[in-house]
């Protein structure tokens, strides 16, 4: 069995945290191939000391940075397609808007692909981290809060051949983890 220490560290939004500049937020937590993502974000909600529920979602993406799928929260899972299907002029629009015009054509064709026929969504309480195959995953994107948007970039640190035989774990912390709503007397 694999053991994978992933870091999960804080996108730099919402708008309403304003960490020091430089200074990341971030936390390392292990996990073993068979942790589902619905773990994975239980221990992330525990790591960023949160205490309201919301909706969350986790998204792979490859290597050029093109989304491959979404995992919604089991309650939110409907099984249907990862995101609404683009007729191809809207997809140009997306590819001229983001300035990807000059990026290599098999990326751009495997964005078309994905956008016109999206792949199904993925529940987040089956699927385990062994099925996202990380050894060759780029990053997995997490968004907690839909209203909020606490977004997340989680990379594999490290994996090695081992039994973690208990629920995930928050092995390390680094910067200072933001409240989850924000004192409104600030």
């Amino acid at each position: 069995m694999t053991v994978y220490t992933l870091r999960v560290e804080l996108a730099p939004n919402p708008p309403m945290f304003d960490p020091d500049e430089g200074e990341e937020v971030w936390c390392d937590i292990e996990v073993d191939e068979t942790h589902t993502l619905e773990e994975l974000h239980e221990v992330i909600f525990e790591a960023f000391d949160r205490w309201d529920a919301h909706m969350y979602e986790f998204m792979t993406y490859d290597a050029d940075g093109i989304a491959t799928r979404s995992y919604a929260m089991p309650e939110q899972y409907e099984g249907g397609p990862s995101w609404p299907a683009m007729e191809p002029e809207q997809i140009e629009r997306a590819i001229s808007q983001v300035g990807a015009d000059n990026e290599p054509e098999g990326a751009k064709e495997r964005f078309r692909e994905l956008r016109q026929n999206p792949p199904e969504e993925g529940n987040a309480s089956e699927t385990t981290i062994g099925e996202l195959n990380p050894e060759v995953l780029k990053w997995l994107y997490y968004e907690f809060d839909f209203g909020d948007s606490w977004e997340h970039i989680i990379t594999v640190e490290e994996s090695r051949e081992e039994s973690l035989d208990s629920d995930p774990v928050i092995v390390e912390k680094q910067g200072p983890i933001p409240p989850q709503y924000r004192d409104p007397a600030e």
